[in-house]
């Protein structure tokens, strides 16, 4: 015979035991997480004359950063160069240039 009465949370009891909770949040949390695209020497040195140029000429660009895990777009014009913390500045906010994977003309 087959009893009608619900469960309810008792039959996902199991999975808990596998998994806590914070640890499905965060499996849920970091699951658009990527790792740092790696670029070649030749990559990154035509990357650094591509920055020179768009700060010499004014040129408004668009970058694709790594921060956080993330890939994330930034437009804007390059202001400043800074060789000593191996940085841009873009619309008044440092980027370092070990972040940058991408520059392209806006």
């Amino acid at each position: 015979m087959h009893n009608s009465e619900d469960r309810g949370m008792l039959k996902w009891q199991p999975f808990y035991s596998v998994l806590s909770e914070d640890e499905i949040r965060s499996s849920i949390k970091n699951k658009d997480k990527i790792s740092k695209p790696e670029l070649s020497e030749d990559q990154i040195a035509e990357l650094e004359n591509l920055v020179v140029e768009a700060y010499n000429n004014k040129n408004n660009v668009e970058l694709k950063i790594y921060n956080n895990n993330r890939i994330m777009n930034v437009t804007g014009i390059i202001t400043k160069l800074d060789p000593i913390h191996k940085a841009i500045y873009l619309n008044k906010k440092m980027i370092l240039f070990e972040n940058i994977i991408e520059l392209k003309s806006a």
